[in-house]
């Protein structure tokens, strides 16, 4: 009988044992019904209501001051604020009450890729409120929280002339050489890098002068360099990459052949008195470049010396290259797959890439527009290299951005793949070598080089990840001038 009763209390207690585990069971099961489900609604109408505060506050978001912050600390007179505020409390959001926060940024903040854009607004909203079963298994409060992000109505250009997204480098931007040796511009010079040391480094009487300089981080002066940058506003927040949304062009079919000109830019019979022949490699020639066999397309011997010749946009397997050549470029898309582009003066008048006008057979008005974009080969993935600029006096890279298309203003994309995170992407050399270039230069991984001397930027806009300017007297110039540089487009929510 005694053996028998303490079997009995023996199997009493492991079903105790068991009941407790089933009861943690079923409050588990439990949580994540009403619990996540709730969240799941919860977050569903966060959505509803940021989206709806965004799309108020971007009625007035066009030329509207910056703000970032709480509704409750925004200020009376902004208009686009004020909307997104209202919104949000009718719907029944009213900042700092039962749990719930409402954000407003104004530009947008990272990690929104239209962090810094203007005519943008950000609204996020996000509450906080008591489990009903999930406190059991620790979690005693449910956070939620949603974004949207709007903008007003118009084209909206990006607001930097130079914008680096490295986010943590030190020492990697970097101004570098005897006097001479400036970075200026009359736009915004935004860095992304937090580096509290060297995010921004001027060494060797390097210059960077500008009318304000973001840096997220702090900016080094060593061996009598100078920054001549006004004063940075406190606490400036990371951009992030503006672009990073934006899709590489679809690959084109193969280019038209190359035309050779004759002395007054007119078509010509390659190889025929003046006009020169078609290298190998490039469209039109004996051996032209295919997707499967690559070749270099370069105007670099004999034949080409200080001839002219016109080429048509499409794939270029192989990459395209100029020594000796004048080479023109007809408006369009140039989307090269592997071997980059080259441009070297050999002396003279040599050594030339200038897109043109229609109609405009030499180039005398370089404004017809094209976008080089810089990649890989398409089918192996491998023979990525960078936009290269080499040589004395008379190398010369003439270029005005594509006019047409989702790139409008935009005249270089490097393939954010092809090109591995912080190395080169384009890269400048030469004493004397002439760059001559309107629209956005865009290299999201990559970094823009400048060395050497006299080398200048016209009219155009970086985003690239680090940038360097090294040697004696090279100058790096950018006149920030809106209307020639890439827009985004759209109305409405983005976000």
């Amino acid at each position: 009988m005694s053996s028998t009763t303490d079997r009995r209390r023996g199997e009493g207690g492991q079903i105790l044992v068991l009941f407790a585990g089933a009861i943690v069971l079923i409050l588990a099961v439990a949580a994540l019904v009403f619990d996540v489900g709730q969240n799941l609604l919860d977050r569903r109408t966060e959505q509803n209501v940021s989206d709806a505060a965004a799309l108020a506050g971007a009625q007035y978001a066009q030329g509207a001051a910056s703000f970032h912050g709480s509704c409750a600390a925004a200020p009376g007179g902004n208009q686009a604020v004020q909307a997104a505020c209202q919104i949000a409390a009718e719907s029944g959001y009213v900042d700092g009450t039962n749990g719930r926060h409402v954000r407003v940024d104004l530009p947008p903040i990272f990690p929104s890729p239209f962090a810094g854009i203007p005519s943008h607004i950000q609204v996020t909203i996000s509450s906080a409120r008591p489990s009903f079963f999930a406190g059991v298994l620790g979690m005693a409060n449910q956070n939620v929280g949603a974004m949207g992000v709007a903008k007003t109505g118009g084209d909206v250009p990006l607001p930097y002339s130079l914008l680096a997204l490295d986010p943590h480098g030190c020492g990697t931007n970097k101004i570098n050489g005897a006097p001479g040796t400036i970075v200026s511009t009359n736009g915004t010079v935004h860095v992304d890098s937090d580096c509290p040391t060297d995010a921004v480094l001027l060494a060797g009487n390097g210059v960077l002068s500008a009318p304000q300089c973001d840096v997220v981080g702090a900016i080094q002066t060593s061996g009598g360099a100078t920054n001549s940058c006004a004063s940075a506003p406190a606490g400036v927040l990371v951009s992030g990459d503006p672009l990073r949304n934006l899709p590489p062009p679809p690959k084109p079919a193969l280019p038209s052949p190359v035309q050779p000109l004759d002395a007054l830019g007119n078509p010509c019979v390659s190889g025929v008195g003046t006009c020169g022949t078609i290298p190998n490699g490039c469209p039109g020639s004996a051996s032209p470049a295919t997707e499967a066999a690559p070749q270099l397309c370069a105007f670099s011997s004999n034949g080409q010396k200080n001839k002219a010749f016109r080429i048509f946009p499409g794939l270029y397997p192989g990459g395209l290259e100029t020594t000796r050549g004048i080479v023109y470029m007809s408006p369009g898309i140039y989307w090269i797959g592997g071997g980059g582009v080259s441009i070297k003066s050999t002396g003279g008048a040599d050594g030339r890439l200038i897109s043109k006008a229609p109609g405009d057979n030499l180039g005398i008005n370089p404004t017809g527009g094209v976008l080089i974009y810089n990649t890989w080969n398409p089918t192996t993935l491998t023979g990525y290299a960078p936009i290269t600029l080499n040589g004395g006096a008379g190398a010369n890279l003439s270029l005005r951005p594509i006019q047409d298309t989702l790139y409008k203003g935009m005249v270089i994309f490097v393939d954010r793949v092809a090109n591995p995170v912080g190395t080169t992407a384009i890269d400048l050399n030469g004493a004397g070598s002439v760059l001559n270039v309107t629209g956005t230069m865009y290299s999201a991984t990559g970094q823009v080089i400048f060395n050497g001397s006299a080398t200048d930027v016209i009219s155009a806009q970086v985003i690239c990840y680090n940038f360097q300017v090294n040697g004696s007297g090279a100058s790096f110039t950018i006149n920030y001038q809106p209307a020639d540089l890439f827009h985004l487009t759209g109305i409405g929510l983005v976000q």
